[in-house]
């Protein structure tokens, strides 16, 4: 619905938690507000601008009617201040718009608590962002808004097809993080130059490669032929090695081309793909992973639009469990994680999300990349908590003075070492 027609309710009842409703009818969301009224009218505006807000129109509707349509504030919480600056408050003509005060850059934050009643959802993965997200940011009075904390009912999801344990197991259980190149140059290069990169890395010593988030293909047969190509140089380098190599396809295309690529990276041989889900939509991830072919690879392109502010978006921790409970097998982690930049409680969040039991949801696997070289591991083991990580490197071995393959055997030997 649109905010300009939002008012205050006269049924509050209907957006208020109660003690007979049953909570396996909801799914709970924490959103982090700043707001230019009254946090109670923020709370009940926000529930009524993503449900139900007319409970009543005479000789049409009774008051009731829609009560189990509906969002309901469960709790509203003072949160801890910010430093984060806000976005300037706005208002227009509506009764939801009290009491704005002239100041905007407060630093009172609180936590709302929202129920929102499982049908709005119907188990669909687009209604995550349209329900849970929507609309709520548009609203005027909010100057700060971050849903902080979401954990999706596992009907949203197969989970992992695979998880940390299949890729291992793919790649022989290998010790310590995994090392892949990510195909640079992104663009331009042609395809057999590339394969020489890709086996030579491999080659070295490298257990994977992936082709970029940039590779774009005009036509299916451009696609096959990269596809086919990669997969040769793959092939070569388990030959030369003599232990096993994976190979990932990029399947970011346009909704129409996903079939036929999907299709095509199986069969031609593939070790798995790479979707752009803020892109493509969350639900192409669940609709691969239920066919249980490959492993899913959830790119972040985009999503830190989403994520790197610190008072407007969502957290990186509820991204990452609901790419997992959807279905991906390997999520990228933000930036700064692994630096002193990123706050250690997020870090700890973000893991619990990754790696948490449970039932059906195997553990996925993080993935940090972004200058990556032999001397950081153990501050990345530190941030990880453990081995199980996927590091992109592509800058230290290609700069290398002793050649690409020389490289990423050194990268190797100091993972294993």
């Amino acid at each position: 619905m649109s905010s300009g027609k939002l008012a205050r309710s006269t049924h509050s009842e209907f957006f208020t938690w109660s003690p007979d409703l049953d909570p396996a009818d909801y799914l709970f969301v924490t959103y982090r507000v700043a707001a230019a009224c009254d946090v109670e009218d923020a709370a009940s505006g926000m529930a009524m601008e993503q449900s139900a807000a007319t409970v009543s129109i005479p000789g049409f509707v009774d008051a009731g009617t829609l009560s189990g349509w509906t969002i309901r504030v469960r709790s509203i919480r003072t949160a801890a201040p910010s430093q984060e600056r806000v976005v300037p408050p706005y208002s227009i003509s509506t009764d939801v718009y009290p009491g704005q005060g002239a100041g905007s850059e407060t630093r009172e934050r609180w936590d709302i608590e929202l129920g929102f009643p499982l049908r709005l959802l119907m188990g669909r993965p687009s209604q995550l962002l349209n329900v849970l997200v929507g609309e709520l940011p548009r609203l005027g009075f909010l100057t700060s808004f971050r849903l902080i904390e979401c954990t999706l009912p596992s009907s949203f999801g197969p989970g992992p097809a695979f998880g940390v344990p299949g890729i291992r197991a793919k790649l022989g259980n290998p010790l310590g993080p995994l090392l892949c190149r990510s195909m640079r140059p992104a663009v331009g290069l042609d395809t057999a130059t590339m394969a020489r990169l890709n086996r030579e890395v491999l080659i070295g010593g490298f257990h994977l490669v992936k082709d970029d988030e940039l590779a774009c293909f005009p036509d299916s047969t451009a696609f096959r032929a990269h596809v086919q190509a990669m997969v040769r140089a793959r092939d070569e380098a388990r030959e030369r090695s003599g232990e096993p190599k994976l190979y990932i396809a990029n399947l970011i295309c346009e909704p129409e081309e996903v079939e036929t690529r999907w299709d095509m990276a199986c069969r031609l041989g593939a070790d798995a793909v790479l979707v752009a889900p803020f892109i493509q939509g969350l639900g192409l991830i669940r609709r691969l992973a239920q066919e249980v072919r490959l492993p899913i690879l959830a790119h972040n392109t985009f999503s830190d639009l989403l994520t790197r502010h610190g008072g407007w978006g969502l957290s990186d921790a509820s991204l990452c469990g609901w790419l997992r409970q959807l279905g991906a097998d390997w999520f990228v982690t933000p930036g700064p994680f692994a630096t002193p930049d990123y706050p250690s409680g997020a870090a700890q969040a973000l893991l619990q999300a990754a790696f948490r039991p449970r039932e059906g949801a195997k553990p996925i696997m993080p993935i940090l990349q972004g200058g990556k070289n032999p001397e950081g591991l153990a501050g990345y083991r530190a941030a990880a908590g453990s081995s199980e990580f996927m590091l992109i490197v592509a800058s230290w071995v290609d700069s290398h003075p002793d050649g690409l393959a020389a490289a990423a055997r050194r990268f190797r030997e100091a993972v294993e070492g």
